[in-house]
């Protein structure tokens, strides 16, 4: 690479680059690349650039369109980003069992390259490194073949060049309301008018939830996050409000004794996404919540108080819950929406007195409402398993009995019924803003060799204060509780979810329409490894209220992993070839046969 002002290679999207991987990537010479992509699909590419020992401004991206012969995808479908850096606490903060106080980690940071930022121009300061990622949109309209084009970087008199081949194959990805693997990730709409100071369901925070919820409508999200009980997963969520995940349905107890019930937020909620075509299943949290804790306002003191439902307490939870079920279950029929909305549990134990008096309570046409949980004891507690209609289990619960999962998601498809993968805190490889991007696409992969419906994860949006500074968490790793930055600003690690779940979807359709090719489809998925070895760091007291280790990837992990996903990303090529060939073939056969 000559020196110069600014330089830059092509680079692979799997790993992290930063300060510390200069003198590596200036090894690199990397100006031309081929991608591939179906029709209504995106390809994606990074490119690092390298300052030299002046700090550099005004650096612009220029693209061209991509031309084949006289057709072209135009430059408007080619997105640019420069990814920008935040914070992050490399340890494992608190969790929450031991810091219920919400005491942040004072241990250290480091910076990662994390926010896909649609910047016009950056600057940088003198021998640093900057990233861009690139995303070419494939419209569905365009003809198959390869297509040419040019991303330019600009800055002075300096002029950076990189060559592009991109091959459309004759293969149309389906919308993702359509897709065979879908994805959820808990939403919490609470947290965006916290953070614009906005009321809570006003104009202008439905405009920006709308606006939102359209990103997530674009990831193949199809499930909406609800809530029933003021702070169902006990205020594990940041919030400078005194509760951290308000209901959305609001408790009153009249004067008689008796309880009533303001539905206003959580029908504003459902509406607006109904509105948009987010039609799958509205998830109510929780008739479970953490500590078994009821909080409503009591109209004759004007105050608000607690009530206890628990479980263990069989008579007491069916007299608190059964009033609230029954005028529920009238209103969502009233309003439409009984098929829609279910009864969510997350990882609760002793599940089977809620869900047989959910059972219990029927609508006007005889039925009850359904029931998804996350719920871990597949092999052990079968008749909980069987009353839910969804269920998604923990990566680390699969990994311990992973042919009896692969047998109950079979058995769950005959029945209609769906089964789903999730990560979470501690589970390794992950999402967090430290693991490293292929993480993430490896994570789609492993659940689509299981055979799953899709994947879960908490959560979409759950913000700390200044999320596009610090993603530090009083009680979990950095990055765990949010996939997408404010303004609707994707991480690099939601972008590379995105890749497997497009992926994932074109191996589904290719297995559904083309029997022949399930063996090789099947064998592919096979070759996905169960794990990879990892460091753990403890987190010293110094640090944070003691917790759990966290988990770290190693550095020939990193490598293995991202070389695995390249073979598994080729394999995907190559079977998309021969569907490609035999839509080419169909096509011809009905253009003769009229």
């Amino acid at each position: 690479m000559r020196e110069s002002l600014l330089n830059g290679t092509i680079v692979e999207s799997g790993l992290h680059y930063s300060r510390e991987s200069y003198e590596a990537l200036r090894e690199i010479h990397k100006d031309k690349d081929y991608l591939w992509a179906w029709k209504n699909d995106k390809a994606l590419s990074e490119i690092v650039l390298l300052s030299g020992d002046k700090p550099l401004n005004d650096i612009h991206i220029c693209t061209s369109d991509f031309v084949k012969g006289t057709e072209c995808i135009p430059s408007t479908c080619i997105k640019t980003f420069f990814v920008k850096e935040v914070k992050g606490f490399i340890g494992h903060a608190g969790w929450y069992a031991y810091n219920k106080a919400g005491i942040m980690p004072t241990g250290p940071r480091e910076m990662f390259p994390d926010v896909l930022w649609e910047d016009t121009v950056c600057s940088m300061p003198a021998l640093s490194i900057q990233s861009i990622w690139i995303e070419i949109q494939v419209p569905e309209d365009v003809s198959a073949g390869i297509y040419e084009g040019r991303v330019e970087v600009h800055c002075e008199e300096n002029k950076l060049s990189f060559d592009y081949q991109l091959e459309v194959l004759e293969a149309v990805l389906p919308t993702p309301e359509h897709y065979l693997f879908d994805v959820e990730y808990w939403q919490h709409p609470y947290n965006l008018a916290e953070y614009y100071q906005l009321e809570p369901f006003s104009k202008a925070h439905l405009e920006k939830l709308k606006e939102h919820m359209q990103c997530y409508q674009a990831l193949g999200g199809q499930t909406i996050t609800a809530s029933i009980v003021e702070e169902a997963w006990g205020g594990q969520t940041y919030s400078q409000n005194p509760i951290h995940y308000p209901s959305m349905i609001k408790w009153i107890r009249k004067k008689d004794g008796t309880f009533s019930f303001d539905y206003t937020h959580f029908d504003k909620w459902v509406a607006l996404n109904l509105e948009l075509g987010l039609l799958q299943q509205v998830v109510c949290y929780s008739m479970m919540p953490w500590e078994s804790k009821i909080l409503y306002k009591d109209e004759i003191s004007g105050e608000q108080k607690v009530l206890i439902a628990d479980v263990g307490d069989p008579k007491n939870y069916q007299a608190v819950w059964r009033p609230f079920l029954k005028d529920f279950v009238k209103h969502i029929e009233a309003k439409g929406w009984f098929e829609y909305v279910c009864i969510g549990f997350d990882e609760r134990h002793q599940m089977e007195v809620a869900l047989d008096l959910v059972d219990e309570v029927k609508n006007s046409k005889g039925k009850s409402m359904k029931k998804v949980a996350a719920f871990n004891d597949f092999v052990g507690n079968k008749k909980v398993l069987d009353q839910l209609s969804h269920v998604s289990v923990g990566l680390e619960e699969i990994r311990q009995n992973v042919e009896a999962f692969k047998v109950e998601v079979m058995n769950r498809k005959k029945l209609g019924r769906k089964t789903t993968l999730y990560t979470a805190t501690e589970h390794f490889p992950n999402s967090f803003v430290k693991s490293i991007p292929v993480e993430s696409y490896w994570t789609i992969m492993y659940a689509g060799s299981l055979g799953t419906d899709g994947f879960l994860r908490w959560a979409f949006d759950a913000w700390g204060e200044n999320p596009l500074q610090d993603t530090t968490h009083a009680s979990f790793q950095a990055g765990d509780c949010f996939l997408i930055y404010p303004d609707c600003r994707w991480s690099v690690r939601l972008a590379k979810l995105d890749e497997g779940v497009r992926d994932m979807n074109k191996l589904y359709v290719m297995a559904k329409k083309c029997p022949e090719l399930e063996g090789p489809i099947k064998a592919l998925l096979n070759q996905v490894k169960c794990q990879y070895d990892y460091d753990e760091v403890e987190t010293p007291p110094t640090w944070a209220v003691a917790g759990r280790s966290a988990k770290w990837a190693r550095e020939e992990s990193k490598i293995e992993m991202l070389k695995d996903m390249q073979k598994i990303k080729e394999g995907i090529y190559a079977i998309s070839k021969q569907y490609s060939n035999q839509e080419v073939l169909s096509l011809k056969i009905k253009k003769n046969s009229i």
